[in-house]
Formats: structure tokens, sequence, C-alpha cells
């Protein structure tokens, strides 16, 4: 019995490690107006357009949930967009891509799926290739936020 319980809490971590690599998130000090600029403006200098903003904290606090600010930003590369919901439709569930923005008392928190995750559906190496570039600019964007100063 020992080791069955000792075998399922491995297996719980090593679920909970996998899903982790799934998603690409920081933790930052950032009031979230500060936050929702210099995504803006990284999004932008990466090439990136935001499609729209879609503010998510008003149906949670309709649902009863107590909440910060928290809103989801839609964004992607026009052109790109165009051309590859144009030849693989099956791709448009998928995109834009998005990173959600939440403030959580002093921290601000950005999450977004790790673009490389949708290798695990889609064999054509334009688009594998494709997912990795959005995965290396999520991160990059990342790191520029978690390195900047507060404004």
């Amino acid at each position: 019995m020992k080791l069955f319980k000792f075998a399922m809490i491995l297996l719980l971590l090593a679920s909970s490690s996998a899903q982790a690599e799934n998603m690409i998130m920081l933790r930052t000090s950032l009031t979230f107006d500060e936050g929702m600029i210099m995504i803006k403006d990284k999004l932008e200098e990466y090439g990136y357009k935001i499609a729209h903003i879609q503010k998510c904290d008003g149906g949670l606090g309709d649902a009863g949930y107590k909440t910060g600010l928290y809103k989801s930003v839609f964004f992607g590369k026009f052109d790109e967009m165009r051309y590859l919901t144009a030849k693989y439709p099956q791709i448009i569930p998928y995109v834009p891509l998005k990173i959600a923005i939440m403030e959580e008392l002093d921290t601000l928190v950005l999450v977004s799926l790790n673009p490389s995750t949708l290798k695990e559906f889609f064999e054509e190496p334009e688009l594998r290739t494709l997912f990795g570039r959005w995965e290396s600019d999520v991160r990059a964007i990342f790191e520029e936020i978690s390195n900047s100063k507060k404004l």
C-alpha cells in the first residue's frame, strides 16, 4: 500500500511538471497598468499587433469570485495569421496567440500557452518551425518585461 501511495505521488508530481512546461509564466512587481503598457510595447517591438484585449474580471466578479484586474491580450502578425488560417484551417482555434495578465495582491502574473505545445497536434514542418519562433518570442518578451524597471 505504501508503494502504491508513493507511486501516485510521483505520478502527480510528474503530471504537474509536464503541465508547467505547457505554459510560459512570469511574476513581476509591476503594476497592472505598467504591465499592460509593457506588453503592448514589447509585442509591437517584435512585430506583433494586438487583435483584441478582453476584460475578464467583470465576468468572474459576476460569478461571485473576488479577483483583481484580469485581461486577455490576443495578438499576432496579421499577414501571417491570414496565410496560416487559409493554408491550415485546422489552426484557427489556436490563433491569435494569447497572454493572460492578472493582478494578485502586489504581484502581476503573465501567462501564455507555450506555442511549442501545438507541435503535438501538427506535423507540418512549416508550422512546427513557426511554433518554435512564437515560443522564442514569447519567452524573450517575458524576459524583457522581467528585466525592466518600473515605469
